[in-house]
């Protein structure tokens, strides 16, 4: 089985087009699990949750990824891919870094405004959000550990001009987009995944 997991504040929206043709995905939604306070609370609970296995692949984008290598340690993931995500909370904008910990105290529109353009149907999306899970998890990434020791079935991609998580400098497949590659770019997404690991990704 592959899960996908979104951005924080997104749903399975932030998915779209070819994401939703590929076989064998569940699209995990935030709802059942607002109440965690840590990445790695969050994590377990999604295990749980979505009774997920050894040999399960996810896809993270975002806050889906940084969850998603934390799952990586709970279970023997086959794949875990990271689509604008990090490793590690180093990668994520200063900017944010230095604003981080003021999360709990700022308004939601503060999440709403880290991207230079924000898709309409992802603005849609933060107006639904749940505030205190949006808030908790602000300074939970920067008291995030990090991915740790590489995983073999790490595969990253990357908007070159993502102002939210830096490029890593060496990702598997680079977009010329932003930060919200997974909905932008996700035909270019999906049809690299399908040359690079055909045997888990395929429509």
């Amino acid at each position: 089985m592959i899960y996908a997991l979104p951005g924080m504040g997104a749903d399975k929206r932030v998915f779209p087009g070819a994401w939703q043709q590929v076989a064998n995905v569940k699209f995990v939604e935030w709802a059942p699990y607002v109440s965690a306070r840590s990445i790695p609370e969050l994590a377990a609970a999604i295990v749980e949750g979505e009774s997920m296995e050894d040999g399960d692949s996810i896809i993270g984008t975002s806050l889906g990824g940084m969850v998603a290598c934390e799952i990586s340690k709970i279970l023997r993931i086959d794949r875990l891919v990271l689509v604008a995500s990090a490793v590690t909370k180093d990668e994520v904008s200063r900017l944010l870094a230095l604003l981080g910990p003021l999360a709990p105290m700022a308004p939601l529109r503060f999440v709403q405004a880290v991207s230079t353009s924000v898709p309409a149907e992802l603005a849609r999306m933060f107006e639904g959000a749940d505030e205190r899970f949006i808030q908790s998890m602000c300074r939970a990434i920067f008291e995030w550990e990090g991915l740790g020791v590489g995983n073999s079935g790490l595969i990253r991609i990357h908007g070159k001009s993502d102002l939210v998580i830096r490029h890593p400098g060496e990702a598997d497949l680079t977009v010329d987009g932003g930060h919200m590659i997974a909905m932008t770019h996700a035909a270019e997404c999906v049809a690299f995944l399908e040359r690079v690991a055909p045997e888990v990704f395929k429509r």
